[in-house]
């Protein structure tokens, strides 16, 4: 568990001290093969260490921690900080996480229920308890993999566009208001998660971020010089995509059996991260007035995976435990 640690290390100190454009790549591709590696262990070990009537709220504040990372960035650049500067900030950053993340991988226990459940003697002992069965593992798999790929592919697209060549002078500021509008949003969001429940939360923020989408691909060109409307509309879907986010997340690494967790939640991240990535390659040849058509589209996706789980699904929020599944 602690061979992500030392590629932290070794990242954190090449970003700090590395010269040239093809040393510092290397050293961010082992810190995102580290930082891949760990999120994919939060996703299973958070629903794991939480009781049901918690487990939900916290799940989703873990996770809205991440928009802090692009305010940090964000903040630095609008400041104008040098380069070796900000190189410097992120590697300190990173340096202090790796202390803390090692005091902790040495104090916290591996998974009580996965242990438990690895034993399937003691499981058969233990009794069926109360259980609720899940749809086929295949539809699983295939709802995690295009809820996650929509956010993915569809908020990659965004990023490459609205800011770059619609905003390029307000880019910074860009991703500053996206960063805060979703950090502080997901706060209450995390607080009312499981009284909603998983599938009315996918469902209406999808189909939110898909509308306001739309609006934004008809009237970009209108409402960028319209700086009130724009930034209305901006922080409206920057809520609702960061809420999409926070619940795919959730949802494609609670749904799986205790013993399975880790490695089906790997697989639908790779079919979500993987297939954006030729979507990022054929999008270079579209038209600049395509990006925003494609993005709906892409996003359209994830709303028709999300009506898919609220039809044929179920509530896999509201206090219920993981064990569930492992009865079900």
């Amino acid at each position: 568990m602690f061979v992500s640690l030392v590629f932290y290390v070794v990242g954190a100190l090449g970003l700090i001290l590395g010269t040239g454009y093809v040393l510092v790549l290397a050293f961010l591709a082992l810190l995102l093969l580290a930082i891949g590696g760990d999120y994919n262990t939060i996703l299973t070990a958070m629903h794991e260490y939480f009781s049901g009537d918690v487990r939900g709220s916290l799940a989703y504040l873990i996770l809205n921690f991440t928009n802090l990372g692009g305010a940090l960035a964000s903040a630095l650049a609008l400041l104008s900080v040098s380069v070796a500067i900000q190189r410097l900030a992120l590697g300190m950053t990173l340096v202090v996480a790796i202390i803390t993340l090692y005091m902790l991988r040495s104090r916290i226990p591996e998974s009580p229920l996965w242990i438990a459940r690895r034993d399937t003697t003691r499981a058969r002992l233990e009794g069926r308890g109360v259980g609720i069965a899940l749809p086929p593992l295949w539809v699983r798999v295939v709802v995690g993999g295009l809820i996650g790929w929509s956010y993915t592919a569809g908020f990659t697209l965004l990023a490459l566009t609205l800011g770059p060549y619609y905003l390029p002078s307000l880019t910074n500021w860009l991703i500053l208001v996206f960063s805060l509008s979703s950090f502080i949003s997901g706060l209450p969001i995390s607080l009312i998660a499981d009284r909603v429940g998983r599938r009315p939360t996918l469902l209406l923020s999808s189909l939110g971020t898909v509308a306001t989408l739309t609006v934004m691909d008809l009237f970009i060109n209108a409402l960028i010089h319209a700086q009130p409307l724009f930034w209305a509309l901006f922080i409206a879907f920057s809520v609702l995509v960061n809420t999409y986010f926070l619940t795919e997340d959730v949802l494609k690494s609670e749904y799986w059996v205790t013993r399975r967790r880790g490695s089906l939640t790997a697989l639908v991240r790779v079919i979500s991260l993987g297939g954006s990535i030729p979507v990022i390659f054929l999008s270079s040849y579209l038209p600049i007035g395509a990006y925003l058509i494609v993005d709906t589209a892409i996003f359209g996706v994830g709303l028709a995976a999300s009506l898919a789980w609220y039809l044929i699904g179920v509530e896999t929020g509201k206090g219920v435990s993981v064990e569930a599944w492992d009865h079900g």
